[in-house]
């Protein structure tokens, strides 16, 4: 009975954090500024940020979902400049505590979805052999350290964004 919705929890969990690479960027028609791409980039992870922190989880995923589409853009139609560009060692040593960061939140989600699995398990052998309050129980900590475990890797995409927004910083100029 719970393990139906939970289910489509973890489904929707595991689509979001597949659906955060940019895909079919070339459906789309290049935009000229890319400037204007990188500021609206930039304000959506900062936004993202702010919902991720006040619990709004599928407000954050789609802000981080546009975000990554943007930098993606950025990405394809600019690859040569790229090629020259070098950040300052400042923005270098920012980049590696983002990416240490993102790589912790990204171990972090992945223990959480693995113990909230392993307690929807549990929770199903309890429901099935009639322990009702014990598989109530462990279907709500699953839920929780699922919903912990999309928060975590929610964080580590924003890290990721993060760094895209230092490697693309000269467009602020």
């Amino acid at each position: 009975m719970h393990s139906g919705w939970l289910k489509i929890l973890i489904l929707l969990l595991m689509v979001c954090c597949l659906g955060l690479n940019p895909q079919g960027l070339a459906a789309q028609t290049p935009p000229q500024d890319h400037a204007q791409i990188y500021k609206r980039a930039v304000a959506a992870v900062d936004s993202a940020e702010k919902k991720l922190a006040g619990n709004y989880t599928a407000e954050a995923k789609s802000l981080i979902k546009e975000a990554n589409s943007l930098f993606g853009i950025l990405q394809k139609e600019m690859p040569e400049k790229m090629k020259t560009m070098e950040l300052t060692s400042r923005q270098e040593e920012q980049w590696n505590v983002n990416n240490k960061m993102g790589e912790d939140s990204s171990a972090q989600g992945q223990r959480l979805e693995q113990s909230g699995l392993e307690k929807q398990r549990r929770s199903d052998q309890m429901e099935a052999q009639g322990q009702q309050d014990m598989a109530v129980k462990l279907q709500q900590e699953a839920v929780r350290e699922l919903n912990l475990s999309q928060k975590a890797h929610l964080r580590a995409a924003i890290y990721h964004l993060r760094n895209l927004e230092l490697t693309y910083n000269f467009l602020n100029r």
